[in-house]
């Protein structure tokens, strides 16, 4: 830049030095992380409860499937 002119900071994202901070597209990508954070606990949650749901009736009588043997992580006792 010529002399005495002020220098202007730009910054970059860290993962994607192509977009830069303060953008649309800088905004967007963080408005979709932000979104994945708040919906992965969530969703999880409700993607476990429902594979137990499924399960219930195999599980109470003591009669193994794919789906309960597929889910025994989430219902089997610590070794």
């Amino acid at each position: 830049s010529p002399p005495g002119e002020e220098l202007e900071q730009v910054s970059y994202m860290r993962q994607d030095a192509s977009v830069e901070c303060g953008t649309d597209e800088h905004d967007s990508i963080t408005r979709l992380a932000t979104g994945f954070v708040v919906i992965w606990p969530v969703g999880s949650l409700v993607l476990y409860s429902a594979l137990l749901l499924a399960c219930y009736k195999p599980l109470q009588a003591k009669s193994p499937n794919a789906l309960t043997k597929a889910t025994a992580f989430l219902h089997r006792e610590y070794k």
